[in-house]
């Protein structure tokens, strides 16, 4: 009876052991059941495409992303392959059947791009990457098409905006250099700028600034300017000079706005050549200063000229001579011969009195026919530069009279220093009136 007894508890011990085997089964399938149901909603709800296919391109399932990617639903995807449902050009077959080849051998491929063809016939640009898997005891390719259609829009636009942008810096009239904004290195220029500095651009990208302005002032032109952006600073647009590989200064005007080009800080400054613009108002500043028919300075110039020859002579102790000069009886030559011959008349005077007077003496047509010589850094000279204009019109006269009568010059002369005690304006009054003394002289004046 011991022995049945025994019997009994071993078989209760077994039934125990079995019945725990069985609920831990039970609960690994359930584990495994909830894992796949997971698996599948990761699958089913991934927003790229999912698919599987044998190891010969027959689809075996797909998600409702492959679904969208492609038109058909996955009744129509299922046993079929690429080449069946034409979601491939003929092009992109042969393509696709060289990474199958891979998936063979084990690899995994991609990202890669297609063009499939939809079930409605539309085109989608796709990039596809693939892994080879093992489920159970077989071979497939798992696949992940992800839609890039509006990416690639958004590519083929901003090639386009680069495009336009290259063409115009490329074609733009105006010079234009991007430089890195810490270190100043010019990292790309147009060929306008190249025209200007007489350079290639592979001898300016890769240089810092400083190659575009002169060496004798490291800290103007282009690299002033680009260090007020640099400081938050735009302001209006600079004239600076910038030099040209044969040594040229270039009048430009300078423009320069910060700029972010992938993630960098950059400067943009666009170099405008404004040569023919300063030469133009050279040469209007010059037409405002001289009097276009004797090319003598005028009496605008004279206020400048007065306080500049009186700081002169105040720092190297010279006094300045004055000639207040005016031509006889021009009123009479106007009247009896014309305006014309009297213009000849005053160039022919002008002539004369800059022939006889040094480099650094000034001539400046006065009045209509009055012309005042100012003599820098002399003392008592003034006299000596009279005589030598009275001789000369004297020799002119004899040699080739213009007139019937000969032209004669009344001149007044004098001096002014610091220590005068008399201001220039008052010498040169004085000047003036020793004129008309001498014309009142003169038997030839009128």
């Amino acid at each position: 009876m011991g022995s049945r007894g025994q019997t009994g508890d071993d078989d209760r011990d077994a039934l125990r052991v079995l019945r725990e085997r069985v609920e831990r089964l039970e609960q690994e399938n359930a584990q495994l059941r909830t894992s796949e149901e997971r698996l599948q909603i990761l699958f089913e709800h991934a927003p790229d495409a999912y698919y599987l296919s044998d190891l010969k391109g027959m689809f075996v399932d797909g998600n409702a992303g492959a679904e969208r990617i492609t038109g058909y639903e996955k009744g129509e995807l299922v046993g079929k392959s690429f080449l069946k449902l034409k979601l491939l050009s003929a092009g992109d077959l042969l393509r696709a059947a060289s990474l199958l080849a891979k998936n063979l051998l084990g690899r995994s491929t991609g990202p890669d791009e297609f063009t499939l063809t939809r079930k409605n016939g539309t085109p989608v640009q796709v990039e596809i990457q693939t892994h080879p898997v093992r489920i159970g005891n077989r071979r497939f390719v798992l696949g992940i098409a992800r839609d890039i259609s509006a990416r690639k829009q958004i590519e083929k636009a901003l090639r386009a905006s680069e495009e336009k942008f290259r063409t115009l810096f490329d074609e733009a009239s105006d010079g234009i250099a991007l430089a890195d904004a810490d270190t100043g290195t010019i990292l790309d220029c147009n060929p306008a700028l190249c025209r200007v500095v007489e350079r290639d651009k592979a001898e300016l990208v890769g240089q810092p600034q400083s190659v575009l302005h002169p060496p004798r002032d490291d800290v103007s032109g282009a690299t002033s300017t680009f260090r007020q952006h640099s400081a938050g600073d735009a302001g209006q647009p600079l004239e600076e000079s910038i030099v040209a590989k044969s040594g040229k200064l270039v009048p430009v005007e300078i423009r320069a706005a910060h700029v972010e080009i992938e993630g960098r800080t950059c400067l943009l400054g666009m170099f405008r050549d404004i040569t023919e613009r300063k030469r133009f108002e050279e040469q209007l500043a010059r037409m405002a200063r001289r009097d276009p028919l004797t090319g003598a300075l005028n009496r605008y110039a004279l206020e400048e000229l007065l306080e500049r020859e009186a700081g002169r002579s105040g720092r190297y102790a010279h006094s300045v001579g004055f000639l207040m000069i005016d031509v006889n009886r021009f009123k009479e030559i106007n009247d009896r011969f014309g305006h014309g011959m009297g213009d000849k008349v005053l160039r022919a005077v002008a002539e004369v009195i800059q022939h006889n007077v040094r480099d650094a003496d000034i001539l400046v047509r006065y009045g209509g026919d009055e012309f005042l010589v100012i003599l820098p850094e002399t003392n008592g000279e003034a006299d000596v530069v009279k005589g030598r204009i009275l001789a000369e019109v004297a020799r002119r006269n004899e040699a080739n009279p213009l007139l019937e009568f000969p032209v004669t010059l009344a001149i007044g002369s004098a001096h002014w220093s610091p220590g005068s005690g008399q201001t220039m304006e008052q010498t040169l009054a004085e000047t003036d009136k020793l004129m008309y003394e001498d014309k009142r002289r003169s038997p030839a004046s009128t």
